[in-house]
């Protein structure tokens, strides 16, 4: 998973940069965490408890737009908007716009992700 944060000076704005597949964790990290400094250490204490748990157990977080899963191995962003059921034209393939609602990573990835974030913001 490649990323790449940058900030508007003009109206500290910050922008996030996915590689292809991972769009998802972008849109997460700005509409969920943001650039909170507290809720970014918090979570990084959460997933030093779920690693020390070693099992098939999941954790789920729940935010406005976006929701965080996690277990011991991997990480998984899922727009919120994806839990409800419509019914598509016949004929339609909307699967392309999943990468930029749902994505997955290993855990370890997910944390070095987070720890570059609040470095970044800090």
């Amino acid at each position: 998973m490649e990323y790449r944060f940058r900030k508007d000076t003009l109206n500290d704005s910050y922008r996030v940069d996915f590689s292809m597949g991972h769009e998802a964790f972008g849109s997460w990290l700005l509409n969920e965490i943001s650039a909170e400094v507290k809720g970014v250490k918090q979570l990084l204490e959460r997933l030093v408890a779920i690693k020390q748990l070693n099992s098939d157990q999941e954790v789920l977080i729940e935010g406005r737009d976006f929701s965080l899963t996690l277990t011991c191995d991997d990480a998984l962003v899922r727009a919120n908007s994806l839990n409800i059921e419509s019914e598509l034209p016949d004929g339609e393939d909307f699967s392309h716009y999943d990468d930029e609602s749902a994505s997955a990573c290993g855990l370890d990835d997910f944390e070095t992700m987070l720890e570059s974030w609040l470095e970044f913001i800090s």
